[in-house]
């Protein structure tokens, strides 16, 4: 009967139980916080900045949290994103009002709801349930596999009651019965959502299946998005509240360089950036003055041409810290698609569908491609790194972005990908 399936499963009636027992504890802790850290504060500021702080940890939760997605039920990098902006909020609502900065009960409140927030996300993760998908015949041979997921192969219609399903795979050009049909209709009218091969793999892998798109189509659409603009104004603000530790640091690694081996400790590249207009890229030089002599080459493991500060630096990622300077003059961002050299780009263009997309947006220092696979060196792994890069634009937002930048201190510190 339809009235039955039109009840919500039994993992999504379990999930959603789960989300919101996430939502109160993410709400209640800024106020048991600010309680238990009150004795911090002078006693004739105690309420008004435990108020200030409880006010701001709410509006910095409301504004920031992200919709549960598909199988991503929970996001870690909240619990980093969210305490920093609720600081942020606080310090400047107590600057505006002259109030002195209680920075000890400050930090305590921060640190101990990033805590709360990361521990709460750490037990939703082993307590939500699986996403239970059925699978119409002919697709059960091609099942990309996660441990988010668990398939039931439908033979008949009737196997299963949608009550029992949280989505349905289907396939988007093949003709289905009419008993079929008309399970796809009870669904939609449940709100139980479908998907195809291509949408569930990009879910899981975190990168679209390239050869699902059409690249001559996709070529003709403008990329339009109002994050665009948002993104190049923080991008140069971060940079500028950067400087007092970038400029000391950029300082002494050109020193390093300049002592190791010689001049130039600069390297100048002419790159392809956003729309295809060409620009010059700088970092620091880690490879002999003579390396591309023979013309331009990807860097391989082990790479002759490669000075011995300069595997350290490229290791850590410190040889790309001048590109700052290029991200200021608005050819980079801080975080997008790696720019590549022009002679590349041109054989890519021929070779790889899809590959001018990377550059509807502003190249970047760090990616989602860099954190996810790390270094690509023929058209083999550049067309796996397109994958991301697309999926990085088609998801294109300041939660995709915050995400990356916490997976970069994690390359960083790992040396992951580097060459």
């Amino acid at each position: 009967m339809v009235t039955e399936r039109l009840q919500p499963t039994q993992q999504a009636f379990y999930r959603s139980h789960l989300m919101a027992v996430l939502a109160v504890v993410d709400m209640s802790a800024p106020l048991l916080l600010g309680l238990v850290a009150a004795p911090l504060l002078p006693r004739d500021t105690a309420v008004l900045a435990d108020s200030n702080w409880i006010m701001a940890a709410w509006v910095a939760w409301g504004t920031l949290r992200g919709n549960a997605v598909g199988l991503r039920t929970h996001r870690y990098f909240e619990s980093v994103v969210m305490p920093l902006f609720a600081l942020a909020l606080s310090l400047v609502l107590l600057l505006l009002t002259g109030h002195p900065l209680p920075l000890a009960f400050l930090l305590t409140v921060t640190l101990g709801w990033a805590l709360v927030l990361f521990s709460a996300r750490f037990v939703l993760r082993r307590l939500a349930p699986v996403r239970v998908i059925g699978v119409l015949p002919g697709l059960e041979g091609t099942l990309p596999q996660g441990p988010e997921v668990r398939y039931v192969l439908l033979s008949v219609p009737q196997q299963v009651a949608l009550e029992e399903l949280d989505e349905l795979l289907i396939h988007p050009l093949r003709a289905l019965p009419g008993e079929w049909v008309e399970l796809l209709m009870h669904a939609d009218a449940a709100s139980i959502p479908t998907c195809t091969l291509a949408s569930l793999r990009e879910e899981l892998s975190g990168h679209v299946s390239v050869e699902y798109l059409h690249g001559g189509r996709l070529g003709d659409v403008p990329f339009r998005s109002s994050y665009l603009w948002v993104k190049a104004v923080v991008d140069r603000l971060a940079t500028l509240l950067a400087l007092p530790l970038l400029l000391p640091l950029v300082g002494l690694v050109a020193l390093v360089v300049l002592l190791d081996s010689g001049r130039p400790v600069l390297f100048w590249q002419e790159r392809v950036g956003q729309n295809g207009l060409l620009f010059r890229m700088v970092k620091f030089r880690t490879m002999r003055p003579d390396s591309e002599q023979g013309g331009a080459a990807f860097a391989t493991c082990g790479d002759a041409r490669v000075t011995r500060v300069g595997r350290v630096l490229r290791r850590f990622r410190l040889d790309e810290l001048p590109q700052f300077w290029n991200v200021l003059r608005g050819e980079m961002s801080i975080i997008g698609p790696r720019p590549e050299q022009r002679a590349f780009v041109e054989q890519f263009n021929r070779d790889i569908r899809l590959y001018p997309v990377r550059h509807w947006v502003r190249p970047g220092i760090t990616g989602w491609a860099q954190v996810m696979q790390g270094y690509t060196a023929d058209a083999g792994a550049t067309t796996d790194k397109l994958r991301y890069d697309v999926y990085y634009i088609k998801h294109f937002s300041f939660w995709l972005d915050a995400r990356i930048v916490l997976k970069t201190f994690t390359t960083i510190l790992t040396g992951f990908g580097a060459r």
